[in-house]
């Protein structure tokens, strides 16, 4: 038996492409072998990185493999001559080559989900000391390329602004799952130097007044908030800042052709724009290539837009991975870099995923302090980069860090407070 296979996952699932690689292995035990390597294409990224060019390639590995095999049935038809069904064969697998060829071309005539951008409708003119790819610019062959562009995903959220009078929901309507409990950070110690590569935070959380109950290396979520200050910038950009404290009405829009179009449930249905941006949309998500496809529609500088068709593209696969995904880029480092893109809400709303709870794992015992519950974590830092201009700590590792910094001692052999009022957080 010979084997290829796609397997089809999302990397923010414990098992990435479990079901596939389950499969695979199991084929492999039982002697089957691989003509074309595996393809792990995931969703959280865009699924089209892996699966558009493990297809392009799949179309060789075919010919290859059909050529091999009739080469191996020739060598068989010389050496016994009594094998008259060998020839018939042969014209099979030539016949299936044919057909697979046949479907490869017609597939690519049919295709509604590509759209193919000439590179003469845009005239760009290139720096030039601009001879190496960045975010903003690129080189040939992809500067010089047609592009083959996802499909426009159609729009199906309405916003409406009305009034600042009313109030946010509670957080705890965020979680579809499990109970909430506000509780105070009592104490904190840094357990690391200041001269360590890495930041290491402890802190006490006082469980007293709730019915949580643990164990040693359980685990726990923290609802936290997007970056103040990130927050602030985008609704600068947006040109929304004197709207932030209205209240915003999200519907499904009518006449939409997106299928199974529904309201988000992560987005409440009244709320203030501050507090969707704060705590419903995960604002750093790296973009999808849809998004930036989206993107391109808001973009008017000609040469912005043909570089965000090129970073959504078949063509630019490898720019998107070196420059957004692998760099961590967000919506506030893209609308920096293309300053002519002015996406509307509705379009975050669409595409910006959910803010997610953080997951911590209790390094203390509830039967050594009961009422009390430990829990250590690293900073997470993302230094400044030619993609990202301003260095950034981790959405839930530096809410904390902030939260606890009048609390913080450097003394690793204490854990006694400074005083003062305790913050609290969310759990």
């Amino acid at each position: 038996l010979s084997l290829n296979l796609l397997g089809l996952g999302d990397s923010e699932y414990t098992f990435f492409c479990n079901g596939g690689k389950t499969v695979d292995l199991r084929l492999q035990e039982l002697g089957a072998q691989h003509f074309y390597n595996t393809g792990l294409a995931d969703d959280c990224v865009g699924l089209e990185l892996v699966v558009d060019p493990w297809i392009d390639g799949l179309w060789l590995a075919l010919k290859e493999a059909f050529l091999l095999q009739k080469e191996k049935e020739g060598m068989s038809s010389d050496a016994i001559s009594s094998t008259p069904s060998a020839a018939p064969h042969v014209g099979q697998e030539l016949n299936l080559s044919s057909e697979v060829q046949n479907m490869k071309l017609e597939d690519g005539v049919r295709s509604t989900d590509v759209l193919t951008q000439k590179l003469a409708d845009i005239h760009l003119v290139a720096s030039t000391r601009d001879t190496e790819p960045s975010l903003v610019h690129s080189i040939p062959p992809v500067s010089q390329s047609a592009l083959n562009i996802p499909a426009l995903p159609p729009e199906y959220i309405e916003v409406q602004f009305q009034d600042t009078r009313g109030e946010n929901p509670h957080l705890s309507s965020l979680i579809s799952e499990g109970t909430t409990f506000e509780v105070p950070v009592t104490k904190a110690v840094q357990l690391t130097r200041e001269d360590a590569i890495k930041t290491a935070l402890l802190l006490e959380l006082d469980i007293a007044d709730t019915v949580f109950d643990y164990q040693p290396g359980d685990a726990f979520c923290i609802m936290c908030p997007n970056n103040v200050s990130e927050v602030e910038e985008l609704l600068h950009i947006l040109g929304l800042s004197e709207k932030a404290e209205y209240f915003v009405s999200v519907k499904v829009k009518q006449g939409t052709k997106k299928k199974g179009a529904a309201h988000p449930q992560h987005i409440p249905e009244r709320s203030t724009l501050k507090f969707i941006l704060t705590w419903c949309l995960e604002i750093r998500a790296v973009p999808k290539k849809a998004f930036l496809r989206a993107l391109v529609e808001c973009t008017s500088d000609a040469g912005e837009k043909r570089r965000l068709q090129e970073l959504c593209s078949r063509q630019g696969a490898s720019d998107y991975t070196r420059f957004i995904r692998d760099s961590n880029v967000c919506l506030l480092d893209l609308l920096h870099a293309f300053p002519s893109c002015k996406p509307s809400l509705n379009l975050l709303i669409e595409h910006l995923p959910k803010l997610q709870a953080r997951s911590y794992s209790v390094s203390s015992s509830n039967l050594h302090q009961p009422g009390k519950l430990w829990f250590v974590f690293n900073i997470v830092e993302f230094p400044a980069s030619p993609a990202r201009p301003v260095s950034r700590k981790g959405v839930c590792t530096g809410w904390l860090a902030d939260l606890v910094a009048p609390l913080l001692h450097l003394n690793k052999n204490t854990l006694d407070t400074k005083g003062g009022s305790s913050p609290t957080e969310k759990v």
